[in-house]
């Protein structure tokens, strides 16, 4: 095979691999609320935000930081969806749309009121390296993110499979009321599902922080990404969140190495367009039940 190929093709599972990170826990959230969370990328930032504070004034590693990302996040959704998305959960779900679009604005103003505008990154030890071989070259940073990425589908999947609580879940996603009539306490579960999907997400942030640019209005493109993965891969399904990210990583590299960088985005969203009048249940055709 044509090295050149070869590389693009490494380089695009890799990117999926990060893709599929931060879009399981909007997968999650999607497929037992039916939430749509716009504030999805700002659960991304603060997450890269809780690795770099702690990589600058502790001098931890970003990826030791990672449980305590998961930790602060988790809290934050737990109570973000128990004392405020709650109240809208029964309304029509434009209510939702707005509020955590809402919620979006407020974080990423408030980060930017006491972080400033400013771009800031982690340099480590092992930063720029990468593994080579046949010369193929695989960024160490991005693998051990594609890496987390495929623990998190498997962790997800399990506790969802084989765990009272995660079973409590998955019943809620199929039908609430049943789950309701057998003693399901549904508002505390879609508080715990959040406080899950943030946590991940959290995680997510952490392990890509070594090598992206960390800012307060970054969660946005983070959002749209994540909205692209999950629809491709099946909203709600779990490792349907790792089959959009690659394929979309894929697809990206590409056509960033054959035909140019600038027109990758554009790509993006001609799959989804294409992806929702041809098959909107993605490319499995799952839910999170299934």
């Amino acid at each position: 095979m044509d090295t050149v190929l070869l590389q693009a093709i490494i380089n695009g599972l890799l990117l999926g691999g990060v893709y599929a990170a931060y879009s399981a826990g909007f997968s999650l959230i999607f497929g037992v609320m039916g939430v749509v969370n716009l504030a999805h990328g700002e659960l991304i930032m603060l997450g890269a935000f809780t690795s770099y504070w702690m990589f600058v004034y502790l001098n931890m590693d970003p990826y030791v930081t990672t449980p305590f990302a998961m930790v602060f996040l988790f809290v934050f959704g737990y109570l973000l969806q128990k004392y405020i998305i709650n109240r809208v959960i029964e309304q029509p779900h434009i209510m939702s749309y707005i509020l955590t679009f809402g919620i979006h604005l407020m974080v990423a103003n408030l980060a930017l009121k006491f972080w400033t505008h400013d771009f800031r990154s982690i340099t480590t030890a092992y930063s720029g390296m990468n593994a080579a071989f046949w010369g193929l070259n695989v960024p160490l940073s991005r693998l051990i993110t594609f890496c987390l990425a495929l623990l998190i589908i498997a962790a997800l999947w399990f506790f969802l499979a084989r765990t009272e609580t995660g079973r409590a879940i998955r019943a809620t996603s199929m039908d609430k009321e049943v789950a309701r009539l057998m003693g399901v306490n549904i508002r505390e579960i879609y508080a715990i599902t959040f406080g899950i999907g943030a946590a991940i997400t959290g995680l997510a942030g952490a392990s890509i922080s070594p090598f992206v640019i960390i800012f307060p209005e970054m969660g946005l493109g983070y959002t749209i990404i994540a909205f692209c993965v999950v629809v491709l891969g099946g909203m709600g399904y779990m490792p349907g969140a790792l089959w959009g990210g690659l394929i979309l990583g894929v697809a990206q590299s590409l056509t960033a190495t054959y035909l140019s960088a600038g027109i990758s985005v554009a790509i993006t969203f001609l799959i989804l367009f294409f992806m929702l009048i041809f098959r909107p249940t993605g490319i499995v055709g799952k839910g999170l039940a299934a």
